[in-house]
């Protein structure tokens, strides 16, 4: 920084302010006898035209020739594929009935192919480049009505079979399954694909075996078979010249992959014949599929094509942000921008004055008057100063912000008000939360209690247990051991169990100030900080007692300590060890003597000087160091020689924290660990492979084992108590709730499935696994990862309306669901963006880091939350502060610094845009949330001064029951057998069925207890055998109490 500088025109330059790397890229090791570029000539464009046309031609004559084999194939319907030729929906509007949407496909035991779908009133199968001029026999595998149809008014549908829009017969399926054959007459094809109509005359609903379903279903469809019919005469089929472009257009990208990947021509004319046979074998044989693949063979060979491309891809991109970070032009567009923006956040202001402003003075004042005569006198100021002043005095401000002292006092100033906040809402909630918030909150009070690590409460039913205490068996085990220590000073109190969070606080403001100063400076350090704390996620993890805060202190760690602990290539050092450590070779005659003790080194080009603060410390002028002795010296000597310091000493234990505070952190754990070997990984790494080296092996891979090891030895606890516990090293009953969650859908009706009962001894369908995917089905598994991809889009990308759907198909859809607000989320992705050519080494570690886990989170379990993110928003804040500050030294640096109060100004309605982002929910959550908790915390002070403390009681919520009433409880059951639940309940003795307000019961459950959650109903009142013995004094949100029935009146 540039602190106390009088001069505006030579304070805060770019190089000064943002560091070196801001204009230096990050360098790349060049590959030894890289080959020159060489600019092509005449002779080599017309070479590989020549090869390019060879290729088209060769696939254009095999494409011709495939199409004279007989057409033929087959779709089996409900299986992984059928989507490339029928579209499906869940919808029950009539445009899915005109479309000829299909039914998600079943489990279809009895059904010849083992799955079908369920059409609507109008079924349409389109089967692409099938080729014209062959007459075709068309074979349906169908079943019909069930028998115990309700409310239908004929037996069977009549059955309409069009082919290209042209009838060619009709057919009354069975309830059993059929096989019906039509002929499709050559005349009325009327291009190379085949569309299949299929109209039914009626549709039903309901059968009395399953009983509702709303779904207007026509007839199920299992196959659909397709065959030439024999000719006299070998006829010419015309092909279908669309197949036959793809064909071209497919041979073409593989001839481009391999010649890219290979670079033998010899290979490369091979490879591209043996691709173009196949798909030509494929299309004369099994014609239906192979053209319907060769769409999806063309993006996938586009995108591989794309993959090998990336280094030169990266080199435009990088050509491109360097083009456009330099000259003038990017100056005068920034000041352009900057007094758009400008003039929007004024118009913004002056409209809300207009609005709220005048009304608003009255009840405030005097504070009004002061705020009023404070504006005055900036206003004054302004004037006073005028062009000359205003510059410097934004360059004193920025340069106070950015020294040592300025940014701790802003930084303290704005924890201590912060956290005060905070602090002053957790004391006037006396609730922890729900679900794993309460269930953190009762195993800490278990353990301040020398219980350990149990509940007294049953949650879900995958097994039946003998009594309702339990080992914790769902979530993780390292918060209540935060929380126990408090409970034991100040008692089992709401608010004591909230307390980690604020240290948890401090820890993750100092560490974001750290991270930021050390990649940029502490301007950026500041304002990420105070981005992140001010984030409504992150107030939402302080006011309940989460694991998540926690989770991202260790993460943020260990990844910051890991990049700092794991030296560049440049700097590793070569290690030899024959029986101990070998003196340094002397460097030979004529060799640059290297720097002596002390002396700071400066950095290779391109490289970031404040990136080396935590790397490398000098050693102190003096002594020289002793030769180690004995085997532990040795051993120490040899670990500091490969590259084992402190700091990766640190990163193993935080890693190891991360992944007891929450075990899904192992998938971060494995993102960091392969970049930690790709960063071990050697320059001459293909000769290490020709010739092995032990000792170089060794000296590479012990880093990372002793890293790892640090790390498993911190979680061994947890796998330990798992194993003496559920026989397993990782358990938790999520493991079962992954195969249940997202496959109907997203709605409170869904959330209820994994209560259901799942235990084969009263009936259920036994433990999920992924097995279940055949049983949900190809459709909703898809649709649940779709909808995963969705969320986790809509959390991290900005929106950018107007562009074409299939481009914004890749930036958010709504921006209140961005975890930094739509501002932050276009600052982050454009920091980035640059990170790819300033910061491009800590944007691997990143990308390594959390790749794994978004896998892990797409395809195993779910992304619709946004706390299951939170860990990426330090990071998303560092690089949107980055790029503010960028800006504005960009801005500040325009015209002799004369735009830099404008740039001090932006900078300020960005922060407050991002930080206003927040405040409604952080708002809702201090005002209206209590409100809705009361009348359930009136119902559980009633409960625990009304019964016994061995009184169990079923609940929606009993986490949150069990803290506040403690009394042992059991989950309510989603079935809509009234017998299934009372003998759960008579199972677990329990006496009481509360039914509370915040979280009202849904699913089969909600709509079986529907008549006791009636506003309407009265203490005393008898509602099919549950006595209402406490109902809520007021008019509406109201929560209740029944009595069991009596066992003659339930069941015996």
């Amino acid at each position: 920084m540039c602190a106390g500088v009088p001069e505006r025109r030579v304070c805060c330059s770019v190089s000064s302010c943002m560091g070196v790397a801001d204009l230096q890229s990050e360098s790349l090791t060049k590959r030894k006898g890289a080959a020159p570029l060489v600019a092509p000539t005449v002779g080599t464009w017309r070479s590989a035209l020549s090869a390019v046309g060879m290729v088209l031609l060769l696939s254009l004559l095999v494409g011709v020739l495939a199409y004279q084999a007989p057409p033929q194939g087959r779709v089996l319907v409900g299986w992984v594929g059928d989507r490339l030729f029928l579209a499906t929906t869940a919808g029950l509007g009539a445009d899915a009935v005109a479309r000829g949407d299909l039914f998600a496909d079943d489990l279809t035991p009895d059904a010849p192919t083992g799955r079908s779908r369920w059409t609507r009133q109008h079924a349409l199968l389109q089967l692409p480049h099938v080729g014209a001029g062959a007459e075709l026999d068309l074979t349906v595998t169908a079943q019909g009505w069930p028998d115990d149809v309700v409310g239908a008014s004929v037996a069977q549908p009549v059955v309409t079979v069009r082919a290209d829009g042209v009838p060619i017969g009709e057919f009354t399926p069975s309830s059993g399954w059929a096989e019906y054959t039509f002929r499709v007459p050559a005349v009325v094809r009327t291009s190379g694909d085949l569309r299949l109509d299929f109209a039914s005359s009626h549709t039903f609903t309901d059968t009395a075996s399953f009983g509702v379903d709303p779904r207007p279903k026509g007839f199920r469809l299992a196959e659909v078979r397709v065959r030439a019919v024999e000719a006299s005469a070998p006829p010419f089929y015309p092909p279908a010249w669309r197949a036959v472009g793809l064909l071209a257009a497919s041979a073409l990208l593989l001839y481009l992959l391999l010649n890219q990947i290979v670079r033998s021509t010899p290979v490369v004319y091979v490879g591209t014949t043996l691709g173009v046979a196949l798909a030509a074998t494929g299309l004369a044989v099994t014609r239906i599929w192979m053209g319907a693949a060769l769409s999806v063979a063309l993006g996938v060979l586009g995108a591989l094509l794309l993959i090998v491309w990336y280094p030169a891809l990266l080199r435009f991109v990088r050509a491109l942000v360097r083009r456009y970070v330099s000259g003038a032009a990017l100056g005068y567009g920034l000041v352009a921008a900057a007094l758009v923006l400008f003039v929007y956040a004024l118009a913004q202001g002056l409209g809300w004055l207009s609005s709220s402003g005048v009304a608003l003075f009255l009840p405030l004042f005097p504070d009004s008057l002061l705020i009023a005569l404070l504006g005055t006198g900036l206003l004054a100021l302004v004037l006073v100063l005028g062009r000359e002043g205003l510059p410097q005095l934004s360059d004193r401000i920025v340069a106070w912000l950015g020294s040592h002292r300025g940014s701790l006092i802003v930084l303290g100033g704005f924890a201590v008000i912060w956290l005060a906040y905070q602090a002053w809402v957790i004391a006037r909630m006396s609730y922890v939360g729900h679900a794993d918030y309460a269930d953190n909150a009762v195993v800490a009070r278990n353990l301040a209690a020398g219980r350990g690590w149990v509940v007294d409460y049953v949650t879900q039913f995958y097994h039946l247990i003998e009594g309702v205490t339990r080992p914790q068996e769902t979530w993780p085990l390292l918060q209540p051991v935060w929380i126990a220590p408090f409970f034991l000073v100040f008692g089992p109190e709401a608010w004591a169990a909230k307390l980690p969070n604020l240290f948890f606080n401090v820890i993750l403001l100092v560490l974001i100030y750290v991270i930021g100063t050390h990649f940029w400076d502490r301007r950026v350090g500041v304002t990420a900080a105070i981005l992140t704390l001010t984030n409504f996620l992150f107030f939402r993890l302080t006011i309940y007692v989460t694991n998540d805060l926690g989770f991202v202190v260790f993460s943020l760690g260990a990844i910051f300590l890991l990049y700092v602990a794991v030296p560049r290539p440049h700097e590793k050092k070569r290690y030899v060890m024959r029986g101990g450590l070998r003196p340094p070779t002397p460097p030979p005659a004529g060799a640059v003597t290297p720097p002596r003790a002390g002396v700071a080194t400066p950095p290779p080009a391109g490289v970031d000087a404040t990136e080396q603060v935590l790397v490398v410390t000098p050693p102190r002028a003096g002594a020289a160091t002793p030769p180690p002795t004995g085997v532990a010296g040795t051993l120490r000597a040899y670990l500091r020689e490969v590259g084992v310091n402190r700091a990766l000493v640190a990163a193993g234990v935080l890693t190891g924290l991360m992944m007891l505070q929450k075990p899904s952190g192992a998938m971060l754990a494995l993102g960091m660990g392969l970049w930690f070997l790709w960063q071990q990984m050697p320059a001459d790494w293909r000769a290490l492979l020709r010739r092995p080296s032990l000792t170089r092996l060794a000296a590479l891979l012990v880093p990372v084992a002793v890293w790892t090891a640090i790390a498993l030895v911190v979680l061994s606890p947890y796998l330990v108590r798992n194993l003496s516990e559920f026989g397993k090293p990782v358990y938790s009953t999520e493991s079962y709730d992954a195969w249940v969650l997202g496959y109907r859908g997203s709605s409170g009706d869904a959330w209820e499935e994994i209560y259901r009962v799942f235990t084969p001894e009263l009936g259920g369908p036994g433990l999920p696994d992924r097995s279940w995917i055949l049983r949900w089905g190809f459709d909703k598994t898809g649709e649940k990862f779709a909808t995963q991809v969705r969320e986790l889009r809509d959390y991290l990308m900005p929106v950018w309306r107007g562009l074409p759907d299939d481009l914004a198909w890749f930036f958010g859809g709504n921006e209140r669901k961005n975890i930094l607000s739509g501002l932050g989320a276009w600052l982050a992705l454009i920091g980035v963006i640059g990170a790819l050519r300033f910061r491009r080494r800590l944007l691997g570690l990143l990308a390594f880091t959390f790749a794994p886990y978004m896998v892990f989170m797409l395809t195993y379990w779910r992304t619709d939350e946004h706390r299951y993110w939170v860990m990426l928003l330090p990071w998303l804040a560092l690089l949107a502060s980055w790029i503010i500050w960028a800006g504005y030294d960009r801005l500040a640096a325009v015209s002799d610094r004369r735009w830099a109060p404008l740039g001090l100004i932006l900078v300020v309605v960005a922060l407050h845009s991002i930080i206003g982002f927040s405040r409604p929910d952080i708002a809702n959550k201090v005002r209206n949330e209590p409100v809705i908790w009361q009348p359930d915390l009136a119902a559980y002070a009633w409960l625990q001064a009304n019964t016994t403390p061995e009184a169990v009681v079923m609940t929606r919520i009993p986490w949150q029951f069990n803290w506040h009433v403690e009394r042992p409880a059991v989950m309510i059951p989603n079935t809509g057998d009234r017998d299934l639940l009372l003998t759960i309940a008579r199972h677990y003795d329990a006496q009481y069925l509360v039914l509370e307000n915040q979280q009202r019961v849904k699913g089969d459950a909600g709509r079986l207890l529907a008549p006791l959650m009636d506003h309407s109903n009265q203490v005393g009142d008898v509602i099919d055998g549950f006595e209402l013995i406490y109902a809520s004094p007021t008019d509406d949100f109201r929560a209740f109490v029944y009595r069991m029935p009596p066992v003659e009146q339930g069941l015996p």
